[in-house]
């Protein structure tokens, strides 16, 4: 991991991007290393907050939307063969397919905001064929607050930015509320929208 960071330090915003798009399409990269430590180098002026935050949000879809192909060309069998090259968890997998197959698009906001799950919850969805135009805004609703609260509380610790993986349940919790609540919203509005159809 201090390769990564050290690579985040070297060629700034294109080792975070590469880095998050690896974290979203089933390698598992703790993004609160990578957000974290961009936060730290936001406190040192060495990026950018918006910045930073729209390119770790755009690797974050773009990462989400390889491994949702990956699920639908390969299927289940794909990951199960090679994943043992990418540190591949078969229960943290089982854990995100059970969660898709009971909640659908919701559970793609949940999982977005679970350390673990979150890492493969695109590849049931790919599986399952769910509706793309659906998934790639359901995961943009929990890419958006999880990004967020990770790169804003990482420039508010600055040097201390790795309390945010010994207190990340904090973290989770408050992420995975109001994602849960930003997906509430959009769903109401979309229901109220078609009653008045």
């Amino acid at each position: 991991m201090d390769t990564l960071l050290q690579l985040m330090e070297s060629y700034g915003y294109v080792a975070m991007f590469v880095a998050m798009i690896a974290e979203n399409a089933n390698i598992p990269i703790p993004s609160e290393v990578v957000l974290g430590f961009a936060g730290f180098l936001i406190s040192q002026n060495i990026f950018d907050f918006w910045t930073t935050f729209i390119v770790a949000c755009t690797a974050g879809v773009v990462g989400s939307i390889f491994s949702y192909w990956l699920g639908s060309y390969g299927g289940r069998p794909l990951l199960l063969k090679y994943g043992k090259y990418i540190f591949f968890n078969e229960r943290k997998f089982n854990m995100a397919e059970t969660l898709f197959n009971k909640y659908g698009g919701i559970a793609v906001v949940i999982g977005r905001c679970l350390p673990g799950v979150r890492t493969f919850i695109s590849f049931p969805a790919g599986v399952a064929r769910y509706p793309m135009g659906r998934f790639i805004l359901f995961t943009i609703i929990g890419t958006i607050p999880w990004t967020f609260l990770l790169v804003w509380a990482g420039s508010i610790l600055g040097s201390h930015w790795r309390d945010l993986i010994a207190y990340n349940h904090y973290f989770i919790a408050a992420v995975v509320v109001i994602a849960v609540l930003a997906a509430a919203v959009f769903c109401w509005r979309r229901c109220r929208r078609r009653g008045r159809a």
